[in-house]
C-alpha cells in the first residue's frame, strides 16, 4: 500500500471524539502521514498518536463567527501545502477541505444536517445549511456516513451530485483490550453499594434522553446514574436533578477522553439510549454510544426508534421503550437484567472498530 499523506479536519477536540480518534489510529497504523486540524488545546494519551502531526486553532469568537474564524484558521494553515487526501470530519469542515490543496476530498457526514433536532423549526438555517452543503458538495469525492439509511436520505437530498461516492462506515467503538483499569465508581462519589449504576455517556443536549433518565431514577430504587459528557443543557439538567431531589443519585462526570471513556463504562451496570425523534437525523441514528454499551457488555435501555431498535432486538441487547413512557421505563428494570452481558464481551467483537478498518482503507485507495 502507498503511503499517503492525509490531512483531518475537525471542529472539536479530537480527544473526546471516538470517529477521529479511531480514524488517527487506523491511518497509523498502515503507515500514513497524518495530520489532524482541530480546537484541542492538549494531546491526551500522547504515546497513541505518536508520530502524528497536530495544529491546534485556538477560537476566539462566538456563535457564526466561530465558523468564519476557523475557515480562515485552517485556510492559511493549508495554504502552501498540499495533500493527497482531506477528510472533513463534520459539516462545519467541510469549506476548509473543499478549498485545500489535494487530490481527493472526502466528506465523513456523520448527521443528516439539514435535518438536526436543533433546525426542526428554523426554516432560515435549514435552507442556509442545504445551500452551503449543496455548494461544497460539487467538490467532494466520496462522502462516508455512518448508516445505509443515512446515505440513502443524503442522496434524496442531494441527488444532482452523480459523481459522488458513497461508503458506510459505522460509529464501532475501539476494543477493549484492557479492562484493569475499571475503578469503583460507587468508592468514588459515595454510591450506595447496593445501586445498580445506569450510564449515560455522550452530549448533553434536548431529546438525548437525559431528563428522562432523571425522572426515572426519582420514581425507582436501588439505581443511580452516572451522566458522561457535556453540552449546553447541563446546567438545565443539573437544576432538574435538584428540582427532582436526587443529588445523592445522579452524578455528572463531565467529559472524559475517548481513549479512558471505557473504565468508566466497564463500571456501570446498564446503558441508557432513549432518544427522542426530534428531527429526522435523530430517527436514524445510529450513535456511538449503542456500540460502546454493547462492547462492554452492558445491557440497553433503547427508544424505538427504527436503527436502535432494529439492532437491539437483532442482537438481544436490551430492552426498547417508547421514550416518553416511565412506566414502560421503570418495567425495563426488571427486565434488564436477564440481558447481562458483561462476562461475554468477546461475543460482540462484531461491533468493533477493527471490523471497519478495512472499509476506511478501501476508501483511502479507491
Amino acid at each position: 500500500m502507498k503511503t499517503k499523506n492525509i490531512l483531518i479536519i475537525f471542529l472539536g477536540d479530537f480527544n473526546y471524539d471516538a470517529r477521529c480518534v479511531n480514524m488517527l489510529r487506523s491511518f497509523k497504523s498502515e503507515k500514513h502521514r497524518v495530520t489532524l486540524v482541530g480546537t484541542h488545546q492538549d494531546i491526551i494519551n500522547d504515546t497513541e498518536f505518536e508520530g502524528i502531526t497536530f495544529h491546534s486553532i485556538k477560537l476566539k469568537r462566538k456563535r457564526i463567527f466561530k465558523y468564519i474564524e476557523f475557515f480562515i484558521s485552517v485556510s492559511r494553515f493549508t495554504y502552501k501545502q498540499k495533500y493527497d487526501i482531506v477528510v472533513a470530519s463534520d459539516l462545519y469542515s467541510l469549506a476548509s477541505a473543499c478549498l485545500s490543496k489535494s487530490n481527493k476530498i472526502i466528506y465523513d457526514c456523520r448527521e443528516i444536517y439539514t435535518e438536526l433536532a436543533a433546525l426542526e423549526s428554523k426554516y432560515i438555517y435549514k435552507k442556509i445549511t442545504y445551500i452551503y452543503e449543496n455548494y461544497f458538495l460539487r467538490y467532494v469525492n466520496q462522502i462516508i456516513t455512518t448508516a445505509k439509511s443515512d446515505e440513502e436520505m443524503l442522496k434524496t437530498i442531494y441527488n444532482k451530485h452523480s459523481h459522488l461516492s458513497w461508503n458506510q462506515i459505522y460509529n464501532y467503538p475501539a476494543q477493549i483490550l484492557n479492562s484493569n483499569k475499571v475503578f469503583d465508581i460507587h468508592k468514588k462519589l459515595n454510591i450506595k453499594n447496593n445501586h445498580k449504576l445506569i450510564v449515560y455517556q455522550g452530549v448533553i443536549q434536548k431529546h438525548r434522553g437525559v431528563g428522562q433518565l432523571i425522572k426515572l431514577i426519582s420514581q425507582s430504587c436501588g439505581f443511580s446514574a452516572i451522566i458522561i459528557g457535556d453540552g449546553e443543557e447541563k446546567k438545565y439538567y443539573k437544576e432538574l436533578v435538584k428540582k427532582y431531589n436526587v443529588e445523592d443519585k445522579v452524578f455528572f462526570i463531565g467529559k472524559i477522553p475517548y481513549l479512558d471513556l471505557f473504565q468508566y463504562t466497564l463500571a456501570c451496570d446498564i446503558g441508557w439510549l432513549v432518544i427522542r425523534g426530534h428531527g429526522i437525523s435523530n430517527q436514524l441514528a445510529l450513535p456511538n454510544k449503542l456500540f460502546e454499551y454493547t462492547i462492554a457488555g452492558l445491557p440497553i435501555i433503547s427508544s424505538s426508534l427504527t436503527n436502535m431498535k432494529k439492532i437491539v432486538e437483532k442482537h438481544s441487547l436490551g430492552v426498547v421503550v417508547n421514550e416518553d413512557n416511565i412506566k414502560e421505563q421503570l418495567a425495563a428494570l426488571k427486565q434488564i437484567k436477564k440481558y447481562c452481558n458483561k462476562n461475554n464481551i468477546n461475543d460482540n467483537i462484531k461491533f468493533t472498530w477493527s471490523s471497519q478498518h478495512q472499509s476506511l482503507m478501501n476508501v483511502i485507495n479507491e
